[in-house]
């Protein structure tokens, strides 16, 4: 870590919402690796925004076996020209995320494809669109199944409104048997209708109840958080 040592200075610089301006961390050169992309998938996250994930070859890098990796968007895959079929160079990003550094080209015999973005939602049908003067592709309709999911799982994550209990799969189920449409229904839940769901109890269902209970003591910024209103994250 280098840091200014003059403490009026430090002061002059501040900060960012997340560091100090006045110190920077190095790190040793991320370990890479080679792999193969097997495809490019497309996840749609709770503001609708189509996301490329690269299906990898497993691959064992910094100590973990790397199968999946976030191409992020339609503009870095044009970038990178990274190609269905492509041998690729990989590592973690500051340690944690994997990701792709680039491809070989090299290494192509001629079966590598293109990819080319689709124009519809891969989760419910509806049509994509680009907004201007940004790279991302958005599903258009409000009620795509995708987008509720992920809404519900953010709404409920430790950053958001830190309901206890209330995982991916039984966010789920509550979905596909209509128990929630929507946030607000978390609230309308009874300890009966939990426990009759799949690998649900009296006491985990009550316990559940308690943990929504306890997250309407949460403070406005919690709240505002949890509902993922576009531009406005945790420090604003």
């Amino acid at each position: 870590v280098i840091k200014l040592s003059n403490i009026k200075e430090r002061a002059e610089l501040g900060n960012t919402s997340k560091a100090p301006k006045w110190a920077i961390a190095y790190k040793f050169p991320a370990e890479e690796a080679e792999t193969t992309l097997l495809d490019i998938e497309i996840g749609v996250g709770r503001t609708g925004v189509l996301t490329p994930l690269a299906i990898l070859e497993p691959v064992k890098v910094a100590g973990s076996v790397i199968s999946r990796a976030t191409l992020h968007n339609e503009d870095m895959i044009k970038e990178k020209d990274v190609r269905i079929g492509d041998r690729v160079l990989i590592h973690k990003a500051g340690d944690v995320i994997p990701e792709i550094i680039r491809p070989l080209p090299g290494k192509r015999d001629g079966t590598q494809k293109p990819f080319i973005m689709p124009k519809i939602c891969p989760e419910c049908g509806s049509k994509a669109v680009r907004l201007e003067g940004e790279s991302a592709w958005y599903c258009t309709n409000s009620t795509c199944p995708a987008k509720r999911r992920e809404e519900l799982i953010h709404f409920v994550s430790r950053s958001g409104m830190d309901i206890d209990g209330l995982g991916t799969a039984l966010l789920e189920q509550l979905l596909v048997k209509c128990l929630v449409k929507d946030v607000s229904g978390l609230y309308y839940l009874q300890a009966q209708t939990l426990a009759g769901l799949e690998r649900m109890g009296k006491k985990s269902a009550a316990n559940i109840i308690k943990a929504i209970e306890k997250s309407k003591e949460n403070d406005l910024s919690s709240l505002l958080t949890a509902l993922g209103i576009r531009f406005v994250g945790e420090k604003v």
